[in-house]
């Protein structure tokens, strides 16, 4: 292939992957050195240098009026740089790709802070930055250690940190012209309509050709409310410590949060009324009987607080992608736990059932067949019912202990249930004669079956009545069979060489006869 042809290639292949790797990631991190819009209310939690502090009402004033700056280490970037990704104290764009959950959604005529989204682009150097936005969106930059807006603007100096002029806002020294770090515009929905998608380009005057680009969408209020539930049956966790301990440990973020068998994740969805899933909108949970299930306040990323696209991946991503998550744990009591999640904007709400059932209690045990030739091969099927104190069956996932107490395997050994049922093959070996014993265990439960081993029917050399052989009447010869002198012939009766000899036979008492007379006279 030509050098040409090498290359084409090699281009398209990068165009593609280039494109693909755009479609699949909602934050762009192309060079100023890098930006990230991000809705203010994710850093309420972060704005205060400690994300382990209850969120407060402060918090959010903090986060949405304005991003502040200072000296090393000091002011609202200080804090953020402590608290987010590697929590090194220097504010990177990559810190924030844990809470960057907003697809980065402006609402036209919401609330102050769901109108407005912060753009933080990062700088290497002095030179001056331009914010672009397209036409529907205002850009406002925060020019001081204070917060003070210098009001619209898209083209402002980052370069120096001295109190007049510090839109550097993460400066290695407070008086050097570093332009080592932070610029933070905040973008507000202007003449944008529900629909709309506008580019905000950031770029430095020393590199125009290298530009990053945020896409803001403008999305429409809430419309309608949808809510489901991941798993729809769970397993009470019984005492009321194990109940504590699930709520404290319930992580919406660990996908393996799923597997736990008294657990499952609720997914609530708000579209506006064009169908658009909206971020960075909160919903009220309630339950109407706490003792069967419940969740804790601080179940996901603050339960209580605005969701968005998690990137969390649940199950093979049953319920990934734009949403608030809640954590749900089976509580003391058994029964149905009925779940209401709210919009309080629209007024609208969605309820999901959950049933909590008990732990396992009773194995019912069948194997299909339930007898076979015990040669090593040949396999029966033992299915496990496994059911709780009162007949229910067991939650999805319990997980269910196939063994073979001699002389046999089972495959596979451990396994889960699912509408109350597991199974598991079992092939018993060849040295087993009188059958082999399987033992299945769930939780505390356990049973016991045996398959047996069949005895091999002996197989006929052939079918129907065989004739009885007859003789033809008459003084005969002896009965050689058939084939005939070295096999020439093939004839019932008298075979040929008997014919012969018998003809030899006459002759020599013929001749022997003629002696005797001769003899005689």
């Amino acid at each position: 292939m030509s050098k040409f042809g090498i290359g084409a290639i090699a281009l398209v292949a990068a165009v593609l992957l280039g494109f693909g790797a755009r479609i699949g990631t909602q934050t762009a991190h192309a060079e100023v050195d890098g930006t990230v819009a991000i809705g203010c209310e994710f850093l309420a939690r972060y704005i205060d240098g400690d994300p382990d502090d209850p969120t407060a009402a402060g918090d959010y004033t903090s986060a949405c009026d304005g991003i502040t700056g200072g000296a090393p280490g000091a002011g609202e970037v200080g804090a953020l740089g402590d608290a987010l990704g590697d929590e090194d104290g220097t504010l990177e764009a990559s810190d924030f790709d844990d809470i960057d959950m907003d697809a980065n959604q402006i609402q036209d005529g919401g609330a102050s802070w769901l109108d407005e989204i912060l753009v933080f682009a990062f700088v290497d150097n002095d030179e001056t930055v331009l914010f672009d936005a397209g036409s529907g969106l205002t850009v406002d930059i925060h020019l001081d250690t204070t917060g003070a807006s210098a009001g619209a603007g898209t083209d402002l100096n980052a370069e120096t940190c001295d109190a007049t002029d510090s839109i550097d806002l993460d400066c290695e020294t407070a008086t050097l012209d570093d332009g080592d770090g932070v610029v933070v515009a905040t973008l507000t929905d202007g003449t944008g309509d529900p629909g709309d998608d506008v580019d905000v380009d950031v770029e430095q005057a020393d590199d125009p050709d290298t530009v990053s680009t945020q896409t803001i969408s403008v999305v429409g209020a809430p419309d309608e409310i949808t809510l489901e539930a991941l798993k729809g049956t769970i397993e009470a966790t019984g005492s009321t410590s194990d109940f504590d301990d699930c709520l404290e440990e319930s992580d919406v973020s660990d996908a393996g949060t799923i597997g736990d068998v008294d657990k499952t994740i609720l997914k609530a969805v708000v579209v506006d009324d064009d169908g658009v899933e909206l971020t960075r909108i909160a919903v009220d949970w309630d339950v109407d009987d706490s003792d069967v299930a419940d969740w804790d306040s601080d179940s996901g990323e603050d339960a209580d607080e605005p969701k968005a696209d998690t990137g969390i991946t649940v199950d093979t991503g049953d319920l990934a992608g734009i949403g608030q998550f809640l954590v749900l744990c089976g509580g003391t009591e058994t029964g149905t736990a009925t779940v209401t999640a709210d919009e309080p904007t629209s007024n609208e709400d969605a309820s999901v059932d959950v049933n909590v059932v008990g732990a396992p209690a009773t194995i019912a045990l069948t194997a299909s067949p339930a007898a076979i030739a015990c040669d090593g091969t040949q396999t029966s099927s033992v299915t496990a019912k496994v059911t709780d104190s009162g007949g229910n069956n067991v939650a999805n996932g319990t997980s269910v202990e196939f063994s073979v107490v001699a002389l046999g395997t089972a495959n596979p050994i451990t396994t889960t249930t699912a509408d109350g049922s597991a199974s598991s093959t079992i092939t018993p070996l060849s040295g087993a004669t009188a059958g082999v014993v399987v033992l299945v265990t769930a939780g505390d439960a356990q049973a016991s079956i045996r398959i047996d081993c069949s005895l091999p029917i002996p197989t006929a050399t052939s079918t129907g009545p065989q004739p009885t052989p007859t003789r033809p009447g008459g003084i005969v010869g002896p009965d050689t069979g058939n084939g005939g002198y070295l096999g020439q012939d093939g004839s019932a009766g008298f075979p040929m060489w008997t014919l012969v000899a018998l003809a030899l036979g006459s002759v020599a008492l013929v001749a022997g006869g003629m002696v005797t007379r001769k003899v005689s006279k």
